[in-house]
């Protein structure tokens, strides 16, 4: 089964609104990688995460810094910085993740 991702900010890595988290989020599917890797943009070695579809192509763009900030119930948040290829800055972006095959007790 496949990892749900809905994406907690945007607008240049502002949070949501409050009054949008009422609303349903777009989630995205894939097969989560956290791993340790060379970060080129970045210049060192970083931990990343990856969200990649089917056909193995990122779904959404590398969260570099990687940290877990919550794990329970087959769900997970974790942030870091995602790099804005146009601008060539860094926005900060927490990941809500849903895992696939989980069952709540």
């Amino acid at each position: 089964m496949l990892d749900r991702v809905s994406l907690l900010f945007e607008d240049g890595g502002r949070p949501l609104a409050r009054y949008r988290l009422a609303f349903p989020q777009v989630e995205y599917e894939g097969s989560l990688s956290v791993k340790e890797m060379r970060a080129g943009p970045m210049r060192r070695t970083a931990l990343a995460a990856r969200l990649l579809g089917a056909n193995g192509a990122e779904v959404l763009p590398t969260l570099y810094d990687a940290r877990l900030v919550y794990h329970a119930d087959g769900e997970s948040r974790i942030a870091g910085l995602q790099l804005d290829t146009l601008t060539n800055k860094f926005t900060a972006q927490t990941w809500h993740v849903k895992y696939g095959g989980y069952e709540s007790r």
